[in-house]
């Protein structure tokens, strides 16, 4: 199983389409941009598009999503390979994601903002908003049992 993990931008707004078991199935194209220095040392831009499919609880999440949302995506690389109309062979990347992440809102064009939501197939939660965990005042802890704390004792150091 090839795993892999992207951070890049949706080319479009999500498309829902529903399988053949009448199963919804998001798919939406997202822009991977990459900057390496050339041979001469000048700055050279690529991007590569890849091909997400969502099912499952990401269906919900990913018709939230808009054009241009910064996301980070985590699933398994299915390589396919066709004939085009012209009679050439072609590669299609298609990623079927287990974990989205929109690492901007939709309204953010520098797409600078802390991740504002994110959704899985693996657990029954959506991991919470940026908002809700700045919602806690400042210097407060999570609810839960009190750490011990750190004792030190002489004749524990190694040396």
């Amino acid at each position: 199983m090839l795993r892999i993990t992207l951070i890049g931008n949706l080319g479009a707004e999500p498309e829902v389409r529903y399988s053949q078991k009448g199963q919804p199935v998001a798919t939406a194209t997202v822009a991977v941009n990459q900057v390496r220095s050339g041979p001469n040392g000048e700055r050279q831009e690529s991007t590569e598009w890849f091909r997400v499919r969502a099912m499952g609880r990401l269906v919900e999440f990913a018709k939230r999503l808009s054009k241009g949302t910064r996301v980070l995506v985590v699933g398994r690389l299915d390589v396919g390979h066709y004939q085009s109309r012209d009679g050439e062979q072609r590669t299609s990347l298609d990623i079927w994601a287990d974990d989205i992440v929109a690492l901007s809102p939709p309204h953010d064009p520098d797409n600078r903002s802390a991740p504002v939501a994110g959704a899985t197939n693996r657990s029954a939660t959506v991991p919470a908003t940026s908002a809700s965990r700045s919602s806690a005042a400042p210097g407060s802890r999570p609810a839960g049992p009190p750490e011990a704390p750190l004792v030190h004792e002489a004749d524990d150091l190694p040396w």
